[in-house]
């Protein structure tokens, strides 16, 4: 009787386990929950990537030359001119090596 009782909890320990982690699957990797205020210049960062939909707030990361990742709002001027620069260099290096080639 005990044995049958321990399966049963057993059984649905499982499942619940299984339950959780199939809704965790679909979260986003990377959000923001705080922005950084002060502004970063542009020479320091070596890429950024905009944070997904399902997150709570909107937001982008930028990578720093030291690999640091650091979170900032879109809405500020300064972040689109930032963004703006790091495509703008990209695009740059991309057409100078097709040149090359």
């Amino acid at each position: 009787m005990i044995s049958r009782s321990l399966l049963l909890v057993l059984l649905v320990l499982t499942c619940l386990q299984s339950f959780t982690t199939a809704i965790n699957v679909d979260e986003p990797d990377d959000c923001c929950f705080r922005f950084l205020t002060q502004r970063i210049p542009v020479s320091f960062i070596t890429a950024y990537k905009v944070t997904d939909p399902k997150c709570t707030k909107p937001g982008v990361i930028f990578t720093l030359q030291n690999d640091r990742h650091v979170c900032a709002d879109p809405k500020d001027m300064w972040v689109k001119i930032n963004m703006y620069r790091v495509d703008e260099r990209l695009f740059n290096s991309l057409n100078n090596n097709e040149g090359s080639a």
